[in-house]
């Protein structure tokens, strides 16, 4: 229901919608942190789309998922199911992509909410404990 409203708004529901291939694909591993020995990795997915317009024209463009991503596992030659802008049909929107995305965000978000509860909850009780 949010995903349609969101569609809605950015006007992405009046896209065309259509079937990409992936023309390339490559697992990239990106470091995060600097631990030692072990230091955290992420993988990533970084494919290429090939799609056609309504003129028969081909266009392509990049879209990098996380592990966590339905589309991760994409492979050479698969399709995905894809919306494009028919005035630049350069720009697309895939939902599994966005709301992908959106997930880790969120999940980014909520996780800095509850650290910062966390140290405004001790900051208080320390205060309050003193008597300051």
């Amino acid at each position: 229901m949010l995903i349609e409203i969101w569609e809605h708004l950015r006007g992405y529901d009046k896209w065309v919608e259509t079937r990409a291939t992936v023309v390339s694909s490559e697992t990239l591993r990106k470091r995060l942190g600097k631990r030692i020995p072990n230091p955290r990795t992420d993988q990533f997915s970084s494919d290429l789309l090939l799609w056609k317009d309504q003129r028969d024209e081909f266009h392509c463009g990049p879209f990098v998922n996380h592990e966590g991503s339905h589309l991760f596992q994409t492979l050479e030659g698969e399709t995905v199911s894809i919306r494009y802008d028919p005035a630049k049909p350069d720009r697309f929107y895939n939902r599994e992509y966005f709301v992908s995305w959106a997930a880790n965000i969120a999940k980014a978000f909520a996780a800095a909410a509850v650290g910062g509860g966390f140290i405004v909850w001790r900051v208080w009780t320390i205060v309050r404990h003193r008597g300051l």
